[in-house]
């Protein structure tokens, strides 16, 4: 999808997928501002190609492709999950592998499960191999509240709110590497890293990256 504002010649907005699985739709424009003369052309796309962009991130090794996705439930309120708490092994633990931009897209697997404001609580694994003892910097993108436990410690929590000024992250509340960053504690041999994810709002979603892969393996590669 491409937008233009004012006749300009190049899109003011270039969109390279789009990645609902509706195939039909609506319009909508929101925002301060009147909107009329509105025309809609059907199949006039003004030559733009049916196949997506190229994923600007399709090489970027340091991220984490392949999860093990829990089925969900209810967090009650001023609770923070405990790593005793994740389920256990059960074919209820669904393979999940991210889509553009390294994205883990539960939304699309649970959607927005359960009624404000109770909280949705899901769990992601994936395993790091580590050539020796060492740490490594993380970036990380969520919503809406998240947990990351390595080998069973709690290494990194926090809260991606976007009606809130204190807990909004760049950018603007959305789910992106700019979120966040932290310290990823690693033993020699195999780690497991498990995040446990909360959401009573609109999408939710995990974004993780290594950002200097060297001498780690991450799991499907």
């Amino acid at each position: 999808m491409n937008v233009f504002v004012n006749d300009t010649p190049s899109p003011t907005l270039e969109v390279g997928s789009l990645e609902g699985d509706a195939m039909n739709g609506g319009l909508r424009l929101q925002g301060p501002a009147t909107f009329a003369n509105l025309v809609i052309t059907p199949d006039a796309v003004d030559g733009l190609s049916p196949e997506p962009a190229r994923d600007p991130l399709e090489d970027d090794y340091g991220l984490i492709r392949n999860w093990r996705l829990s089925a969900f439930a209810a967090l009650p309120n001023g609770k923070d999950p405990m790593y005793n708490e994740m389920p256990g092994a059960s074919p209820e633990w669904k393979t999940i592998s991210t889509e553009r931009n390294g994205l883990a897209n539960i939304s699309r697997m649970y959607g927005k499960p359960l009624p404000e404001p109770t909280r949705a609580l899901a769990w992601l694994k994936t395993t790091i191999t580590s050539d020796r003892k060492q740490t490594k910097k993380v970036d990380i993108g969520w919503t809406r509240e998240l947990w990351v436990f390595v080998n069973g410690k709690l290494v990194y929590a926090d809260r991606n709110l976007f009606e809130s000024d204190d807990a909004r992250k760049i950018p603007d509340g959305r789910c992106s590497l700019e979120n966040g960053t932290f310290t990823l504690p690693l033993e020699a041999g195999e780690n497991e890293v498990a995040v446990a994810i909360a959401n009573n709002f609109f999408g939710w979603g995990l974004k993780v990256r290594v950002a200097d892969p060297e001498g780690v393996q991450l799991a499907g590669k």
